[in-house]
């Protein structure tokens, strides 16, 4: 056998639990489960599960920001059918959702930084749009004129006068993301927030925008955070819906699962915090730790920690 099929068997053999999920409700000495009534006798069967548990720790990269979750993972075998987790629709929207955020965020960080323009883009009463359609037509109008003033500034710099006769395709195009927040749908309230390469002036990527006025223009100035406060505020939903779009050919984080680091060592980090810091940037040399968080699920008494750094220059 091969080792990388013999690498893949030993990672099928376990699984990752949502326990918090999985139970329902807790009345005196049942719980229901899956509308399903089992005896605490049986939950002390899947809770032994632990014991054989190991932990995975993913490393997400997003530029300059490094992320790690470390989760335990349980055997397979260990855990009887009647306790596995029925994803419901509402629970799998949500969770879709909470990953959607993640990627925005870390799509983000690896693509924008220092510089780099964060817009917001108003409407007139007269031209404000009545659908979300609309409002992405006007985004996309709008990316077309950036993309045809900076392909006539690469030409410019050539010598040439950009032409049908010249291929367009081989010139760079504005990398972006933007969210359209409707704040009040149905009701008009629309506006456009989007983070934008800083390949064009302010004074072209202001005029550009033909469908209002008193539009908000800066340069990015990223913290120790990057620019992950920037996007998540983009990326909260506190009021109507966002929706969010980019440039094709963005970097997507890097995502890599390992086993590097032991159970015990979790538990030795979760009750000294300052071995986080240490054992974290022995294991990610050139990184340095900007912020932690330690949780302990209440079904499984098992420790999570999420950890932030930032990549040092």
């Amino acid at each position: 056998m091969s080792v990388k099929k013999s690498k893949r068997r030993k990672k099928n053999l376990y699984t990752e639990i949502d326990f918090e999920n999985l139970i329902d409700t807790m009345n005196d000495h049942q719980v229901t489960i899956d509308n399903e009534v089992v005896s605490l006798n049986n939950i002390d069967q899947i809770l032994d599960t632990r014991v054989n548990c190991i932990y995975e720790t993913k490393t997400i990269t997003s530029g300059p920001i490094r992320e790690l979750e470390m989760y335990p993972v349980f055997l397979k075998k260990d855990i009887p059918d009647e306790f596995r987790v029925k994803t419901t629709k509402k629970a799998q929207k949500n969770l879709n959702n909470k990953n959607a955020v993640k990627h925005f965020i870390r799509k983000v960080n690896a693509n924008f930084g220092k510089g780099d323009y964060y817009l917001t883009l108003n409407y007139t009463n007269e031209k404000r749009p009545k659908s979300y359609e609309e409002a992405k037509k006007h985004v996309r109008a709008y990316i077309n004129k950036l993309n045809y003033e900076y392909m006539k500034l690469q030409a410019h710099k050539e010598g040439k006068k950009l032409s049908h006769k010249i291929d367009k395709k081989k010139y760079k195009k504005i990398k972006y993301m933007y969210v359209i927040e409707i704040s009040q749908e149905g009701k008009g309230k629309y506006h456009v927030h989007m983070i934008m390469s800083s390949d064009l002036s302010m004074d072209i990527v202001e005029k550009s925008w033909k469908y209002g006025r008193r539009n908000n223009i800066r340069r990015i100035d990223p913290d120790d955070k990057h620019l992950t406060d920037l996007a998540n505020y983009l990326s909260k939903d506190p009021k109507g819906k966002k929706r969010w779009g980019c440039s094709k050919g963005l970097k997507e984080p890097i995502i890599t699962t390992s086993k590097k680091v032991s159970k015990r060592k979790i538990f030795n980090m979760e009750n000294d915090h300052n071995l986080i810091e240490k054992e974290m940037e022995k294991l990610n040399p050139g990184y340095k730790v900007i912020g932690f968080k330690t949780t302990r699920n209440k079904w499984t008494a098992m420790p999570y920690i999420h950890v932030m750094m930032r990549k040092i220059n």
